[in-house]
Parts: C-alpha cells; structure tokens; sequence
C-alpha cells in the first residue's frame, strides 16, 4: 500500500488472505488502513454457496467483475453476471450461490463498516406471495452521463434505497484533469486500464486489480497513462454525484 497526501492510499491487487467457506477475500480499505467509515472487500466464490451473512447497521453495495450465480436477499433470488450491482439493505440476510464452473468475482462496499457482521446465520426464507424489491441494476441498463472528457454511469443509489452510498462505473481517457476535491469519502476498484493518482505530496501507480482510497476533501487527480479507457467501480459517502468537485 502507497499512502499519500491526507491519507489517500493506493492499494495493489493481490490474492485473497481470508477465507470463508466457498468464498475467499481480501479487504482493502477498512478503518485498519485508515478509512473512516468506508469498507472495500474483494471477494472470489468458487462453485457452491457461501455461507450467509448480515449487517445490521451497514448498507453494502455489489458488483460481479467476473463469473455468474444468485445472490438470495432475504429469501429473493437476484441472477449475477459481469455487469451486476447489489443493493443489500441494513438488517437482511444475504448469501452467494455461485453456479458458473469458474470463480465468481465479487466487489463490496460497506457503509459504515459493520464491526458485528453475522456470519454463518440461517438463510431467510421468502414469504409467501411477497413481491421481491428492486435491488438490482445492470449496467447495460444505465445511460452514460458526460462529465468533461469522462463519463460515468450511477448503478446503486438513493433510486435502489440506498440513503448513505452511491454506486457509479466511471470511465477516463487518456490523459490528466486539474487537481481537485470532494466532500465524501470515496473507495476505488479499477477493473480495467492503468494510471497513476496525482496527490499534492506525491503520486503513485495503479492499474486493473488495484483499490484507492480518497478521503474528504483530499486534493487528488487521477490520470490514464496508457492507451485504452480506465474503467473503475467507485463508491462514496455521503450519497451524491460524482460530477460535484471542487477545483484546487
């Protein structure tokens, strides 16, 4: 882990370091690197399920990067493919079927971090005739909105039901914008393309499988220093727009 100016971080890739029945994962950023109330996991999940899991206070987002299965949501089966973003609301039970024949993927952020996350509980069966809740969202499904020379695309927000947490894919070009900040804290996974974070005390390389780490109000710019397109899964707090910076 390369930490820079205020405590932004970039953190490389790496195998997972824990594991949990089926599934295996590493966390990136938690309040053990430094985060305030933002936690990053990366999980894999052979085939089978994993055992499920609660937070009681936290809401945590997903993406599928690779692989395919179910995630069941207090007893309602959601299909995961590449593309896939989870809303999985405070209080629910939440477990992983992977059914592919290859590893199944999985980014998470928490929000707060959950210090008493339940794990191992029994599965929460689905009510008789209870409709399941829109939780959700493929981002084939989602326009892209232009932010100067980069786009991004919202996947979880307060239009899923999360109210602390948004979930957006962003997309750079090659090339640099002006040094900036914001008001929420942010947790980066880059799934494709290579760069490095430009910080007023300090820069450091990143590139696919990499996380960063942002803090409020960090003076940072992230430049693609290759040829194709970053593409990045970022998550903040509080809930808002990825288009709102403030110029440095």
């Amino acid at each position: 882990m390369t930490v820079l100016a205020g405590g932004a971080s970039v953190i490389e890739g790496g195998e997972p370091t824990e594991t949990e029945g089926s599934r295996r994962y590493r966390v990136p950023i938690s309040q053990a690197m430094g985060a305030r109330d933002i936690a990053q996991t990366i999980s894999i999940y052979s085939p089978g399920v994993a055992p499920a899991r609660r937070n009681p206070t936290g809401e945590e987002v997903l993406f599928v990067v690779h692989g395919e299965g179910s995630c069941y949501i207090d007893g309602h089966r959601y299909a995961l493919a590449p593309g896939t973003a989870v809303f999985v609301p405070p209080g629910s039970s939440c477990h992983i079927d992977n059914t592919g024949v290859g590893n199944l993927t999985i980014v998470s952020v928490v929000c707060p971090e959950d210090e008493e996350t339940e794990v191992g509980i029994e599965p929460a069966e689905r009510k008789p005739n209870d409709t399941a809740p829109f939780l959700t969202v493929r981002e084939s499904d989602r326009e892209p909105i232009v932010a100067g020379d980069r786009t991004f695309k919202f996947l979880v927000n307060q239009e899923v039901g999360a109210s602390r947490v948004t979930q957006f894919i962003g997309v750079i070009p090659p090339g640099r914008v002006p040094m900036h900040h914001h008001t929420y804290e942010e947790a980066i996974y880059i799934i494709e393309g290579e760069g490095r974070v430009w910080t007023n005390d300090g820069t450091a390389e990143f590139s696919a499988g990499s996380s960063i780490y942002l803090p409020r109000g960090v003076s940072h710019s992230l430049e693609n220093t290759g040829r194709a397109d970053i593409r990045l899964l970022g998550v903040f707090h509080p809930s808002g727009s990825p288009d709102v910076s403030y110029s440095d």
